[in-house]
């Protein structure tokens, strides 16, 4: 091989090599985790931190790419009978398509001057305070909340279980 072929090729090989290592990382988000445990009561509650799971059950739509997902987590008590209790929070610095999309007021939300404290929220859920514009359902179940910049979104929601198909409500 002539010594110019042999560093035409030799440049390539590092070229594609450099290529390789220094390409685009994609983001690594933390391993959702479920954990179940048993209740004093005998139920089983199940808590998972995955945050499509969450914000799919919180919003009902997938999150959008620019919609940050920044904690979550979802608690659901059953029996054998199924699920009997449901709570969810969700933390997101939302994209400007989720937030024109909460304008429509999908879950019929009203303003709130102050809300209701979740009953035990996760350490990272803020208490509903000023500074914060409050919408909430009227069961007072759901509650979001928007930080004035409307950077940082915060909503929570319970309920009670889901009646076996059959059972009359």
């Amino acid at each position: 091989m002539k010594p110019r072929n042999f560093l035409i090729t030799a440049a390539a090989i590092l070229v594609a090599a450099a290529a390789f290592f220094l390409r685009p990382r994609p983001e690594i988000l933390p391993a959702a985790k479920t954990t179940v445990t048993t209740t004093a009561d005998g139920m089983s509650l199940q808590t998972t931190t995955d945050p499509t799971l969450v914000f799919q059950k919180a919003f009902w739509r997938q999150p959008a790419s620019d919609d940050k997902i920044l904690h979550a987590e979802r608690r659901e008590w059953s029996s054998e009978e199924g699920v009997k209790k449901w709570q969810w929070f969700i933390a997101v610095s939302p994209g400007p398509q989720l937030l024109e999309w909460l304008k429509t007021n999908p879950f019929s939300l009203a303003p709130a001057k102050a809300a209701d404290n979740p009953k035990e929220r996760p350490e990272w859920f803020p208490e509903p305070a000023a500074g914060l514009q409050i919408h909430q359902n009227a069961e007072r179940s759901f509650i979001l909340m928007l930080s004035a910049d409307q950077k940082h979104l915060y909503a929570t929601d319970s309920g009670l279980g889901f009646a076996s198909p059959g059972t009359a409500p």
